[in-house]
């Protein structure tokens, strides 16, 4: 192979080639190989390569960094929310299957069912806006306290119902639940105004629910109430998994708040689905002879 250093018949040289027309051009002017390859060539495309892989990798990346995290995250929140129905449900089936009808286990478990209800209204009143200031390990004692205390509160409403029915609506309330979940932690649409919205609703359909107890007396407007009563859950169910998502997002790193953030929310999760599952079986629960 021919050296190209090495004159030729062309005019080439170590520094100049001939174009031709009797002129000669800088070889290592225009053809710089160090210059053009190392310098400006190879050396700025591979940084700005790499600058911009970075740039990809802190957004993408540590976002995909954060979805794997956010998935250990949201799997240990919905662990504690089952782990709060499992304790809810099994206490509430053992007392059904244990009791011949409500009054059965009024009579029966008069005290502990009075102690449930005082318990539950010192939760709603105190607890429940303390709950966010506890420690981890303390609010997993409420929350598994709350659960069981919700299992006795909610067995004389169970006991109205056939088993068959009731265990028919369970299921429609996990995967109805399940659908508005996955909603609620894709979208991205942001749903903050929405917590305003769905508590003022919930507390003017508490007020209604009340003033109807005591004048209103009709099967359409219990049906009403009961619809609007599944509607407003089912927002606080896409509500409060968008806002899981997003809280984790503005704590992600401090895994202090994280533990005590997958407690709170698996709380607001649980609260969600008992109440769900309650005003579905009203609606559509067969009930007993």
């Amino acid at each position: 192979m021919r050296n190209p250093y090495e004159p030729d018949n062309n005019g080439y040289t170590e520094n100049s080639y001939n174009n031709g027309n009797g002129q000669y051009n800088d070889y290592r002017g225009n053809y710089n190989y160090n210059n053009g390859y190392n310098n400006n060539g190879y050396n700025n495309g591979y940084e700005n390569n790499y600058n911009n892989y970075q740039t990809f990798d802190s957004a993408y990346g540590t976002a995909n960094t954060g979805a794997v995290t956010f998935s250990r995250h949201m799997a240990k929140t919905y662990l504690w929310m089952f782990f709060g129905l499992a304790i809810t449900f099994g206490l509430a089936l053992y007392m059904m299957l244990n009791s011949a009808s409500v009054m059965d286990f009024v009579v029966n478990h008069y005290s502990m069912y009075l102690g449930a209800v005082v318990i539950s209204i010192v939760f709603v009143f105190t607890i429940g806006f303390l709950v966010t200031k506890l420690p981890p390990t303390a609010a997993k004692i409420v929350f598994v306290l709350y659960a069981a205390d919700m299992g006795i509160l909610i067995t004389p409403t169970l006991l109205m119902y056939e088993l068959g029915s009731v265990v028919y609506v369970f299921g429609i309330t996990s995967v109805l639940y399940l659908v508005l979940a996955i909603i609620g932690l894709t979208t991205k649409k942001d749903m903050t105004k929405f917590g305003v919205i769905l508590t003022v609703a919930l507390i003017g359909l508490l007020v209604y629910s009340l003033i109807s107890f005591f004048f209103i007396h009709s099967t359409v407007n219990n049906l009403f109430i009961g619809c609007v009563g599944i509607i407003i859950f089912m927002g606080f169910t896409i509500y409060d998994n968008n806002r899981l998502k997003k809280q984790f997002n503005e704590l992600r790193g401090n895994s202090a708040m994280l533990e005590k953030l997958s407690i709170i929310s698996a709380l607001s999760l649980y609260l969600d689905y008992v109440n769900l599952f309650l005003r579905l079986l009203a609606l559509f629960g067969k009930r007993r002879d």
